[in-house]
């Protein structure tokens, strides 16, 4: 998985050079807001590694406008008013939504005697619930009929991990199944009568939450050939700083921080 992603971010960044040496002259019209909905592919959590909503404005700075009352009331009222664009034009602030599946390395799914594939050795699973802002910069305008745009994009804002335990079923020395969250010696004393994993429900209803921080930068290219739609790829890397260890594996190295390459395919509009 780490190889595709790093060939896709090749891939991805290799018609830079052909835009550096051809500018775009007719640019799209102007747009002032953005939404996008992507689909995350990374090195934390396989094919499907997450899903994500972001939204950009252009960066506005704002002056107070002072009005008279009257001439001789010796009042006046106080509003803020949008004075223009900063100086850099291309420039976005935009709010982001994170949700992502954060795996071990070291995780390996192997079936069970029923079909089902488990990992065995793990003791938790990672979710990571991502708010971010950022900035963006446009780096190449898209023409108005083809081309590709290209932006840089900043990102940082808290991470909120929710740990939820690993649930097994297994038939336990008097016949009966049973669901639990295994230790790493039941593993190995156990593992040949586990039959699947329990449900979704039952573990998120066992979940705990861990504090962290979450950053992300990479480089995104807009392909949409409707002006107020919007398609393409985001490439880059990013990181979870977390508070304590989170304990994944029962038997493997654990830690607070992790960091992936991701590549996400994403859509959205603008005005």
């Amino acid at each position: 998985m780490k190889n595709i992603i790093i060939s896709l971010i090749f891939i991805c960044i290799t018609p830079l050079s052909v835009f550096a040496q051809f500018p775009v002259e007719e640019e799209d019209e102007y747009y002032e807001k953005e939404w996008a909905l992507g689909i995350m592919m990374n090195t934390y959590g396989g094919t499907i590694g997450g899903a994500s909503v972001r939204f950009s404005k252009k960066f506005f700075y704002e002056h107070k406008i002072e009005e008279s009352l009257g001439v001789n009331s010796g009042k006046t009222k106080v509003t803020r008013g949008r004075v223009g664009e900063i100086k850099n034009e291309r420039k976005y602030h935009s709010l982001s939504i994170e949700f992502l599946n954060i795996k071990h390395p070291k995780e390996q799914r192997r079936q069970t005697f029923t079909g089902e594939g488990v990992v065995y050795g793990k003791r938790n699973r990672l979710y990571a619930i991502r708010p971010m802002f950022g900035k963006e910069w446009i780096i190449f305008k898209k023409a108005r009929k083809q081309g590709v745009q290209v932006n840089v994009i900043v990102n940082a804002g808290p991470s909120i991990g929710l740990v939820t335990p690993y649930l097994l079923k297994y038939k336990n020395d008097d016949g009966e199944i049973v669901t639990e969250q295994l230790t790493y010696d039941q593993f190995n004393t156990i593992g040949p009568r586990i039959e699947g994993t329990g449900s979704f429900a039952e573990s998120l209803s066992q979940a705990s939450v861990i504090a962290g921080l979450a950053f992300k930068t990479s480089l995104s290219f807009e392909f949409g050939v409707n002006k107020r739609s919007i398609t393409g790829i985001e490439a880059g890397i990013m990181a979870d700083i977390y508070t304590k260890e989170v304990e994944i594996m029962a038997s493997a190295d654990n830690r607070s921080y992790y960091s992936a390459m991701f590549l996400t395919f994403f859509f959205g509009g603008r005005k």
